[in-house]
């Protein structure tokens, strides 16, 4: 079962710590640790996964008891050129996509958050996961709202939409 909330207001951690205590009443935010690749997860609760993503004021959490990765980006104005930086990320056969999408931000923001998801999942990262295709034992949901793309991947769909929280 993965769950996904998100926040204007919350920061990951503050959001992940919610989602700990509304979830399995775990309370205080347990301590992390970091994978070599960089991948966050708890020492003392190895049974639950977790995924964080944050852009322009929103922050995301996908959290389940299997491998889980999450991206959400808040489009913005990038120094590297759209081009430059779809060939970058995208395999041959996403670029392709994008293209024939339009070729445009809104036809890359899709497919990026895809891809930073499953390279979140896989633990990997961007770097050693290029060109290499997304497998088809996975399940990824895609995820858009007023001005932002998000993107989560597990081995298992999410078991109901996003949960919006705010701090009150």
């Amino acid at each position: 079962m993965i769950t996904l909330l998100a926040s204007h207001s919350l920061g990951t951690h503050a959001l992940l710590a919610a989602v700990l205590n509304q979830r399995y009443g775990i309370t205080p935010l347990p301590k992390l640790a970091h994978h070599d690749a960089g991948k966050p997860f708890f020492p003392a609760h190895p049974e639950i996964q977790f995924s964080l993503s944050d852009s322009g004021g929103l922050a995301l959490c996908a959290l389940g008891t299997g491998p889980v990765g999450a991206d959400l980006e808040v489009p913005r104005p990038r120094r590297t050129g759209l081009e430059r930086l779809a060939r970058y990320a995208l395999t041959e056969a996403e670029y392709h996509a994008f293209l024939a999408q339009g070729g445009n931000w809104a036809a890359f923001y899709p497919l990026w958050t895809r891809r930073e998801a499953w390279c979140k999942y896989t633990g990997a990262g961007l770097p050693a996961s290029r060109g290499l295709d997304i497998p088809g034992n996975v399940v990824i949901t895609g995820l858009t709202g007023d001005g932002w793309y998000g993107a989560v991947c597990a081995e298992e769909p999410a078991d109901s939409p996003i949960l919006w929280i705010e701090h009150e």
